[in-house]
């Protein structure tokens, strides 16, 4: 550069510099505005289609930034595979004529005989035109040599840019195959056209209306005593418990006795139903623990014998940990350490779960809204949260949702199709509740689960009709289970709170159940049985023990019993 710059005159110089201003001040704005996102034509394969990707439309409702806060790490792409608006509309394109579209789209055997001309082959055993036999070419992936039995031609097929394609001469890298095969496989037409991808619908989705229900229970105020803990030893306490006994090989001997208490007939009822459900038991230690060894011993001894009836897979032993009751963070460790461990001295292979509640989670974007919830339970924020579950105290975590609805409505978000502000709605709130949690990496540390409260109402009868009810499932339910969630657990079969009791069937009995309606009838409808569990107090039920479980195991595959 130096003897380039000593080999030109001081005039070219300086036409040199001038030029070289002029370029950065006019092209440095137009870099710095240029859209980071694919350019077409450009990036892996490029060339291969004269299709490109495209960047996110905010009008189509692409983005989902409104949904995460501004603290989310950087490597959660917030895009949708599928928009919201297009997702029914895909899954029906999909789903149409008993999924022939779908059918048509399955790879194809190895060889395969096709008739020359449309033909209904289930109303005349021949092929119209003639057959022609097509066998794949070992050396050309997708590829197939075909010969027309009445013509004898030869035509070389297969997918060239997701269409079918004939041609006289064959693809590059093969040669005949000289290994057995099996039989063809008929094929009655000509190979479809494969879609590249779904129809799109300029439409956005249905937004989720409010209706007259009463968010349960009472708004930010979950059902937990805020009893203050009293001085505790950090030391595990003793439990005593028999251990089982056992033959001389190792089996073990009978069951335990008979337990007429509620709990225990509700163990045997769930024991007893078939399907069969998964039985969990559940108690709130944290009361136990703040009033001192001695109590908290007690209940200790109490929920570990219900644990080890028949069939009891699971141990549930806070709600909401940290939303009330407690002084301090560290204060909510020890209560987790101590009882873990007392736990799984006493229930070897048994499982254990906590509740926990993090309001701010179902705020999206909203600072004011972060802010507020925040201040509501300092120890049940999403960093005190975390620290508890890293110290690997439980297996599973139940997640409350439905609790703050008439909250959350109070807040606002930037529409992504609009801009304007709109109030956060159930469903982005369950949508933005469920999206944080995968950014955290919670899943790491434990089983992530839901545990919802909205659909439950107040009174003996439902307020929802079908298609209420069926918007208030996809907004609460369906948008967890859509996000990876694997399950999610509903309160309220005759719960009491707070003075009200709440229900998720209606109240009376019906062919010996509970009166069914039509929340339950579109929950139990959808054939999500596998994923959803709920909540059972045997000491509060519509037509008996037995009788409630029978008629609840049809909806849910899991079941939490209180004791």
């Amino acid at each position: 550069m130096k003897q380039f710059l000593s080999s030109i005159s001081r005039r070219e110089r300086l036409f040199a510099a001038a030029g070289t201003i002029i370029a950065l001040v006019l092209l440095l704005p137009v870099v710095a505005v240029a859209d980071p996102g694919l350019v077409p034509g450009t990036g892996p394969g490029a060339g291969a289609s004269s299709t490109s990707e495209q960047p996110v439309d905010v009008q189509r409702g692409d983005s989902c930034r409104n949904m995460l806060p501004a603290d989310t790490p950087n490597y959660v792409v917030c895009r949708w595979l599928t928009p919201p608006q297009d997702a029914a509309q895909v899954a029906e394109f999909w789903g149409a004529d008993n999924g022939a579209n779908l059918e048509r789209a399955q790879p194809l055997p190895a060889q395969f005989i096709r008739c020359n001309r449309k033909t209904d082959l289930t109303k005349i055993s021949t092929c119209k035109g003639g057959e022609t036999f097509c066998q794949q070419l070992p050396n050309a992936s997708g590829w197939y040599r075909c010969t027309n039995r009445v013509t004898r031609k030869v035509t070389y097929e297969g997918y060239v840019n997701g269409k079918w394609v004939a041609r006289s001469v064959p693809p590059p890298a093969t040669w005949p195959s000289r290994t057995p095969t099996p039989t063809p496989t008929m094929v009655t037409a000509p190979p479809p056209s494969i879609p590249t991808q779904g129809p799109t619908v300029s439409a956005s989705a249905t937004p989720v209306g409010t209706t007259d229900q009463t968010e349960p229970p009472p708004d930010g105020n979950p059902s937990t005593s805020a009893t203050t803990p009293a001085a505790t030893s950090s030391a595990v306490p003793t439990v005593s418990s028999e251990p089982t006994a056992t033959t001389p090989t190792g089996e073990p001997t009978a069951a335990p006795a008979a337990d007429d208490s509620p709990a225990g007939q509700a163990i045997a009822a769930a024991a007893a139903v078939q399907p069969r459900l998964r039985i969990w038991v559940e108690t709130d230690l944290a009361d136990d623990y703040a009033a001192g060894d001695s109590q908290f011993t007690a209940a200790l001894q109490a929920l570990i014998a219900a644990a080890k009836r028949p069939g009891v897979v699971g141990v549930k032993f806070a709600d909401n940990l940290g939303y009330s009751g407690f002084t301090t963070a560290q204060d909510v460790i020890r209560f987790l350490t101590r009882a873990g461990q007392a736990l799984r001295a006493a229930l070897p292979g048994k499982q254990l779960a906590i509740g926990v509640v993090v309001a701010e989670l179902g705020c999206g974007s909203s600072k004011e809204c972060i802010q507020a919830m925040r201040a509501k339970a300092p120890l049940a924020t999403k960093q005190q949260i975390g620290r508890y579950l890293k110290t690997r105290a439980v297996d599973r975590v139940e997640i409350s949702s439905g609790l703050f609805g008439r909250s959350y409505s109070q807040y606002q978000v930037p529409d992504p199709k609009t801009g304007k502000s709109v109030p956060i709605t159930p469903e982005l709130a369950a949508r933005a509740q469920w999206m944080s949690i995968r950014a955290l990496e919670w899943d790491t540390l434990a089983q992530m689960r839901a545990r919802e409260y909205g659909l439950a109402h107040i009174g003996d009868t439902s307020p929802w009709d079908k298609t209420q009810a069926t918007v208030q499932i996809d907004a609460r339910v369906g948008a967890a289970i859509a996000l990876g969630l694997p399950s999610i657990t509903l309160w309220g079969h005759k719960s009491d709170d707070q003075g009200q009791t709440y229900r998720l069937l209606d109240a009376g009995c019906q062919d010996s159940g509970p009166a069914s309606n039509a929340m339950w009838s579109a929950l139990t409808g959808q054939g999500m049985r596998g994923r959803l569990a709920l909540v059972f107090d045997p000491a509060s039920t519509e037509c008996g023990i037995a009788a409630d479980i029978a008629a609840l195991a049809k909806g849910v595959s899991e079941i939490f019993i209180l004791v």
